[in-house]
């Protein structure tokens, strides 16, 4: 039996955030020899652009093989955590979702993250979601059961749309356009993000809630993991 697996995506999160960080810190100290200090050591920012290089090559490789939390075969799919095979004449619909999740920090500061998920929705039982994971798992369902119904063509959307405002942002801190970006140009950075934080996911759980069932919610300051879903 040919197993797939699928890992959380979360860790692509984590990198973006290290990389715009790095790429700024480029844009600000444009001499590869200047200097950064980190407590007692010091190095130029030409070493700390290979650190980052290895760091970034290291992560994606570690959790691209470990902490799998379902695979997809013939016979169905298998949730690692609750240790079930779904069977694929249980399944009724698989959409690719993005539900914000809103943290709090002990800090006290707060963060909004897009939490693409995937959602199982089955026969006579609660639908399943499981958070972070890639696109491609409703691509492979979709390849070994075609009959299956799913939100494809959206989700291949807002996919493509948040990879295109994501290295939008990332190729104008590289190429050093932000010396120069116009204020109608930023604002206009800020709005397209805006979108794709809020109303892009605002969209796809309303139109999964009216197809499905009224399951999938977002969070918010008060109600945290509030779909009436199995969550994993």
């Amino acid at each position: 039996m040919k197993k797939i697996k699928f890992h959380s995506i979360y860790y692509r999160f984590i990198l973006f955030i290290l990389t715009f960080a790095i790429l700024v810190t480029n844009l600000i100290m444009a001499d590869k020899n200047s200097i950064i200090q980190f407590y007692k050591f010091n190095l130029k920012l030409l070493q700390l652009n290979y650190i980052f290089i290895g760091i970034f090559i290291t992560i994606t490789i570690i959790f691209s093989f470990i902490g799998w939390k379902f695979y997809v075969c013939k016979e169905g799919i298998y949730l690692r955590k609750l240790e079930l095979l779904i069977p694929w004449e249980e399944v009724e619909a698989v959409s690719h979702v993005w539900i914000n999740e809103w943290s709090v920090r002990p800090n006290g500061k707060q963060y909004l993250y897009n939490r693409k998920s995937l959602v199982i929705y089955r026969k006579d039982y609660k639908p399943i979601c499981i958070y972070n994971i890639s696109l491609l798992a409703l691509y492979m369902i979709k390849i070994l059961k075609p009959s299956i119904k799913t939100n494809i063509i959206v989700a291949t959307l807002a996919t493509i749309f948040n990879m295109a405002v994501n290295f939008g942002i990332l190729y104008s801190v590289y190429s050093r356009k932000l010396e120069f970006i116009k204020i109608e140009l930023f604002l206009s950075y800020i709005v397209v993000y805006i979108i794709k934080m809020t109303l892009v996911p605002l969209v796809m759980v309303k139109y999964e809630n009216i197809k499905h069932g009224k399951y999938l919610f977002h969070d918010n300051a008060y109600n945290k993991n509030s779909s009436k879903v199995i969550q994993l």
